[in-house]
């Protein structure tokens, strides 16, 4: 029963997230890079990056923190939620005092200032978005959850195909006009995750907060802000590092290559936000996890390896498809970014149920070593070998995060991997990988290899027994 509770939620997440985001990141943001041009898109970016580096500054680990007690005890709610709201108001205060000092740091001035701060109010706002939805999630409404994880995004489509595709607005389109459209989303949003709030769980009771109370949650919760800092430095400071030592343009590019990982990472995320409060109410009441992670494994790593391997073969269409440019470089730093797509999908499930066991110290020194590979690394060789360099660099770290995460989590909750699991995914892996070399050799277009993969994908993805038929067909017919 909770098998089948898990993925009507999970089906329902992705199936919004699947129509709306795509064409957020195909249509809105690939235009947006397209219009604008390398220049200032590349800039962006990595203003961007710097921006969510920071992030934790606005949330310390409490968006995280809360979801995962309110979803252990729902009736901490009404004396979390006072102090949570007025605990990021601070933070927020601090977070672009910390944003102005880095500026500084890194040289930005004028435009770019001007950009950076505007950016720093849209991460403000998405912060404060997310730490309002974790009370949904916690409180297992995951429907409403997923309508509030794709809301901001309708809107910021809504509002940015006007003034892209307008002929009116279209040619005095600015990157600007993108930060704006996005704050107004957010601004609408926040709203509506307010209102669920107040009217489902409970009224924001001003009179109970506390100084202390603040003080507690912020020492509570100052690991999980450092383990969440080391993780966005790992992910997110190349882009930085690569707009500084190669330019703007070569940032652009990275992030041209890099969007289509961003489009299917979103899979992942989903099930880390499911996962973690259901992962720690299975905990507190000693529920066995075997299933729910094993259900959560096989749905996962076989999507993300059947992308990979039609990836590897058709880099150069893919990359002609979305931007007229079939360059060596653009195709080799795009092949070694998707590479990294199945160690974030195992990150997001090991990751979250250490998360969840309280595991932090040891996630803390996981990220650590991220960081320390990351940035020495794209230090040594994004001089040589600019964008290509941080995409090896990226799959390097993300592998190797990914198995420690794995073998950690084996030995703190016992958990068993037998090695006909792991032959069943590398058969699967070998089999589609070598019909797409075989579809590229023989010229097959980009659209027929598409719908030849989703067919030989759900050929092989039962064939192999990664997916178990009756399962599927009992939840379809439910």
């Amino acid at each position: 029963m909770l098998k089948k509770y898990f993925l009507s939620n999970i089906l329902i997440t992705v199936l919004l997230n699947v129509l709306v985001k795509p064409v957020w990141i195909f249509v809105i943001d690939r235009n947006v890079q397209l219009t604008v041009g390398h220049e200032a898109y590349g800039l962006y970016g990595a203003l961007l990056s710097l921006t969510i580096i920071f992030n934790i500054l606005l949330d310390l680990g409490i968006t995280n923190f809360n979801n995962k007690n309110i979803a252990s005890d729902q009736s901490q709610m009404m004396y979390a939620l006072p102090n949570m709201i007025m605990a990021k108001g601070i933070l927020s205060l601090l977070y672009l005092i910390v944003i102005f000092i880095m500026a500084y740091v890194f040289g930005y001035t004028g435009q770019a200032l001007r950009l950076l701060i505007w950016l720093g109010v849209l991460q403000l706002l998405n912060s404060f978005l997310q730490y309002l939805r974790s009370n949904i999630s916690a409180h297992h409404d995951f429907k409403l959850d997923a309508l509030l994880s794709v809301l901001d995004k309708i809107i910021m489509i809504l509002i940015c195909s006007v003034l892209l595709f307008s002929n009116n607005y279209k040619s005095l389109f600015k990157i600007e006009w993108f930060v704006y459209s996005q704050i107004i989303a957010y601004l609408l949003a926040i709203t509506a995750a307010m209102v669920i709030t107040i009217r489902r769980y409970t009224k924001i009771h001003f009179h109970l907060f506390s100084a202390k109370e603040i003080m507690k949650l912020g020492k509570q919760s100052l690991p999980y802000a450092l383990l969440i800092l080391l993780m966005s430095i790992h992910m997110r400071s190349d882009t930085l590092i690569l707009e500084r030592l190669k330019g703007a343009t070569e940032n652009s590019y990275y992030s041209a290559a890099y969007r289509i990982l961003d489009a299917v990472n979103m899979l992942g995320v989903l099930f880390a936000g499911i996962l973690l409060p259901m992962f720690s109410r299975m905990i507190n009441n000693g529920t066995s996890l075997n299933n729910i992670l094993k259900t959560s494994i096989h749905i996962l790593l076989p999507i993300s390896l059947g992308i990979v391997a039609f990836s590897i073969a058709y880099k150069q269409n893919i990359m002609q498809l979305l931007y007229h440019d079939g360059s060596q470089h653009l195709q080799q730093t795009y092949m070694y970014i998707i590479a990294s797509f199945p160690a974030y999908c195992l990150m997001y499930v090991f990751s979250t149920l250490l998360t969840a066991n309280g595991n932090i110290v040891l996630l803390i020194k996981i990220a650590c070593v991220g960081c320390i590979v990351s940035i020495g690394l794209n230090f040594c060789l994004v001089p040589i070998y600019g964008s290509e360099a941080s995409a090896w660099v990226s799959c390097l770290v993300q592998w190797l995060l990914a198995l420690l995460y794995m073998y950690q989590s084996i030995q703190k909750m016992n958990l068993q991997i037998q090695v006909k699991w792991i032959a069943q995914f590398a058969l699967f892996f070998v089999l589609l990988l070598s019909t797409n070399i075989g579809m590229i050799y023989l010229s097959i277009p980009i659209l027929m290899a598409v719908m030849s993969n989703m067919i030989l994908f759900i050929i092989l993805v039962y064939g192999i027994k990664l997916w178990d038929k009756k399962t599927i067909m009992d939840f379809v017919k439910r």
